[in-house]
């Protein structure tokens, strides 16, 4: 329900700037309409300035720029009132849709009634529980390598990893540290994350590629996000891809965008 009304007012703020848009067109668009008759190959273009004059007078080639005007006038008045239309719709939806929807009536009721009842969708808050709650063996660690902890003790292999799963931590994003993933064409893989935005309940993996000065590692990089792809795991679909050089290190600024964009 919540996502729902989301996408309208994003839609009624979107139609707001367009009408902003064309109201300040139309202010400053030519006297008149514009006329086309076409004749066979032919086309002419004729401008009425007033609704008695059927026939309007003729523009010729060097009046191109009024002629493109004119039809850029009445397509922004056209658009206008589309605008219009659809904006007192969404206003009528907005103002008669109802502010709990069925899924969400299972989290209103009491905890001890909750456990009397099979919801026809569980809480966000169930949902993680649950999604976290999965176990699995991750890869191991060889010996004499750096160690790196996160702020729940998690071991990860890089400094990078370590801001990337501190920053998903502090804003509540639930992730897994690599989770294995078999891939067609690959077999199995150990994605950086695997990540969940709870809103949307959809899952993403997250693969930060941290040496991309490196020739070699950037070849073994691109070939692991092309069988990606064959996979089905497209970036900015399903798919979040970071990247560092050592001149070029990681940026949190970008990291927290990125958390922004697909997570929150």
């Amino acid at each position: 329900m919540e996502k729902i009304r989301r996408i309208l007012e994003g839609r009624k703020q979107y139609l707001l700037r367009l009408k902003r848009e064309k109201e300040h067109a139309l202010v400053n668009a030519p006297e008149g309409v514009l006329r086309v008759c076409c004749h066979g190959q032919r086309t002419q273009y004729y401008r009425r300035e007033n609704e008695k004059d059927v026939s309007g007078a003729y523009l010729c080639k060097k009046d191109m720029d009024l002629v493109r005007m004119l039809a850029q006038k009445e397509y922004d008045q056209k658009v206008f009132r589309a605008v219009e239309k659809e904006m007192g719709a969404i206003e009528r939806c907005l103002k008669g849709y109802p502010m709990t929807g069925a899924e969400e009536v299972y989290g209103m009721l009491h905890r001890e009634r909750r456990k009397l009842v099979v919801p026809i969708r569980e809480t966000d808050e169930e949902y993680v529980q649950h999604w976290e709650g999965v176990t699995y063996e991750g890869k191991t660690f060889e010996e004499n390598v750096p160690e790196f902890y996160t702020a729940k003790n998690e071991r990860v292999r890089s400094k990078s990893e370590w801001i990337i799963a501190d920053m998903l931590n502090k804003e509540g994003v639930p992730y897994r540290y690599e989770c294995p993933l078999k891939l067609k064409g690959m077999g199995m893989v150990y994605p950086d994350f695997q990540v969940l935005n709870v809103k949307l309940r959809k899952e993403f993996y997250w693969e930060h590629l941290g040496m991309m000065d490196d020739p070699e590692y950037v070849e073994r990089a691109l070939q692991r996000l092309k069988v990606y792809e064959q996979n089905g795991f497209y970036p900015g679909e399903n798919l979040i891809v970071s990247f560092e050089t050592r001149t070029n290190p990681l940026n949190q600024k970008e990291i927290m965008n990125k958390i922004t964009h697909y997570l929150k």
